[in-house]
């Protein structure tokens, strides 16, 4: 019996993000069902405009139709075009005389700006959409990062303490909100002239880098620094912003927005190291001084995030560690790309908010396509028409064979079942390795990755494996790598390709039976540790499609890729 003729018919809302690293999100009564990254489709990291592509794949998913949909909400009020995020080096390396001239432009020039992009986002999306335009809508930048974080925690508590904070979004850097129930209350607002996300985009501009993309490189390398030299050199950032109670505010005149050149000043024939080891250490204590204070005014410890800031894990690790934080969640790949999902979610408790016993939490993030046995074989005979040096083998238990080959100390591409959504690979279409044996990284980067010689790779564990290496004191449930841990010491030569080899400490991926049973397997019957990194050429999005696969294992050196049930090998003549 269909959901019509028991008298009942479901409400889909669409969210879009259209800034930097757009994409699109489809609520199902207060459920996310389908959610992708604009980057997956075209290919390009971080893509930035009206995500068209990803809104007709999140319908395709749902197996609806644009008529369907009830509402269509955009994540921010304000966005900026997209050729105005593609290039962003004519406003981004800039000082004190660039802030006087923007101060002295009359306020009614950014209110025209506003009005302008919003008529012309609201008309695309009744063009495509076929919409009235009473179906189109706003929220708030800083809204959509808190309803994303708040109404996907597995916890349920309630109040909660929300917390976001990242570079800046509708003139906003970091809110504090108590949220209740279905409704949250903004109780401190920090401006984007006082921004902390801000000061470390601009260092990562600084150090020869992307902002927006390169930050987890600075973080990354961070370890590596003296100490000492890093907290001393950390002075300049301090005297740039200050904790006031529960927000950030100027320590100066200089706006964060500006700070580019006093950066470029202040850390002049500074180390690499010691600026990344700067800026991390202040990011780390600012961001747990602002939680620390919210608890002890708020005397709420139950703590929820979101925000780009939060991609930070050895942030959040040292916020899990304030003895006042009773529980802490953050939001699955915190940044721009989860506002699609928190202006869905905003938008169904605005207009849905008595729906009993509601939970939006995550059942888990493989939230893209998946692709079927017949689609994946047409495009290897399509792919590989004109390549030899390839064995193609359908299983009956592909999982059985990668287990194989992994145990024989074989690197192994997997791309099986729904994609995962957000920047980090989950299993479903990542690159794995056994995790006891530091040579493999080497083999990773000269071979696949082509990363940056300080950067650590992160594991999957089992529950059971997880209470070996690492301390979940405060329940994290690390399903999504979002948290970096200790590991323990007499453990960490065990998992030594997948830990960061300087401060051995580990973002881990927790698999369970529930969750992804196949790659809970394969993980299982490894020892319970495998060492997971993203399935892409380092510069590129992860892979979503077989044909993306495909090329990659081509373009790469890779062996083996398990495509669906298909085994594909490197070697030998194909037949």
């Amino acid at each position: 019996m269909d959901e019509s003729s028991r008298g009942y018919m479901s409400h889909y809302i669409l969210g879009i993000h259209d800034g930097h690293n757009c994409g699109a999100a489809l609520c199902k009564d207060g459920q996310i069902v389908a959610a992708v990254c604009e980057e997956r489709l075209t290919r390009k990291k971080n893509e930035v405009g009206f995500p068209l592509r990803a809104i007709q794949d999140v319908i395709q998913i749902a197996g609806i139709t644009y008529g369907d949909i009830d509402a269509c909400v955009f994540a921010s009020i304000f966005m900026h075009a997209p050729e105005h995020l593609r290039d962003i080096r004519s406003w981004y390396a800039v000082g004190s005389r660039e802030q006087q001239e923007a101060e002295s432009r009359p306020a009614e020039y950014d209110e025209a700006i506003l009005k302008s992009r919003q008529a012309a986002r609201t008309q695309q999306a009744m063009k495509l959409l076929g919409a009235s335009e009473d179906k189109i809508s706003f929220v708030e930048h800083h809204d959509a990062h808190l309803a994303a974080a708040y109404h996907t925690s597995p916890y349920g508590h309630s109040p909660a303490l929300g917390i976001t904070c990242d570079g800046a979004g509708d003139g906003v850097s970091a809110t504090v909100s108590l949220c209740i129930g279905n409704e949250y209350e903004r109780i401190a607002t920090t401006d984007r002239h006082a921004s902390l996300g801000k000061i470390y985009s601009r260092m990562t501009f600084l150090m020869g880098m992307m902002p927006w993309q390169d930050e987890y490189k600075l973080m990354g390398l961070a370890p590596y620094a003296n100490q000492g030299m890093a907290r001393f050199f950390s002075t300049p950032l301090f005297e740039l912003l200050e904790l006031d109670g529960m927000k950030f505010r100027k320590a100066g005149d200089l706006s964060t927005n500006y700070c580019y050149e006093y950066l470029e000043d202040s850390f002049r024939r500074v180390r690499f190291d010691v600026r990344a080891g700067a800026v991390q250490y202040f990011t780390e204590n600012m961001l747990a001084d602002l939680v620390r204070n919210a608890i002890e005014i708020t005397g709420v410890g139950n703590v929820v995030c979101g925000g780009g800031v939060f991609m930070n894990v050895k942030a959040n690790g040292a916020i899990a560690k304030l003895s006042s934080v009773k529980s802490l969640y953050v939001m699955p790949s915190a940044a721009d790309e989860s506002l699609a999902i928190g202006a869905c979610l905003y938008k169904w408790y605005e207009d849905y908010p008595f729906t009993p016993g509601q939970t939006s939490s995550f059942r888990d993030l493989y939230l893209g396509n998946e692709f079927s046995s017949d689609e994946i074989e047409r495009e290897i005979s399509t792919a590989l028409a004109h390549v030899s040096g390839v064995t193609v083998c359908e299983l009956e238990c592909i999982e059985s064979e990668v287990i194989d080959l992994l145990h024989k100390g074989k690197i192994v591409a997997r791309h099986k079942g729904r994609m995962e959504w957000g920047a980090r690979a989950l299993g479903n279409r990542s690159i794995l390795a056994l995790a006891n044996d530091y040579g493999v990284v080497g083999v990773l980067n000269k071979a696949i990755k082509n990363r940056d010689f300080w950067m650590p790779f992160a594991p999957s564990m089992t529950p059971i494996a997880a209470t070996r290496y690492i301390e979940d004191q405060k329940d994290l449930r690390p399903y999504y790598m979002t948290y970096a841990f200790d590991v323990k010491e007499n453990r960490a030569h065990e998992i030594a390709a997948a830990i960061h080899p300087h401060d051995l400490t580990t973002r881990p991926q927790i698999v369970t039976e529930s969750g992804n049973q196949d790659y809970y397997e394969v993980v299982k019957a490894c020892g319970g540790v495998l060492l997971n990194t993203s399935f892409n050429l380092h510069g590129y999005p992860i892979v979503y499609t077989p044909y993306d696969a495909i090329k990659v294992f081509l373009d790469s050196g890779l062996e083996y890729l398990a495509l669906g049930n298909f085994m594909l090998k490197k070697g030998a003549r194909n037949k």
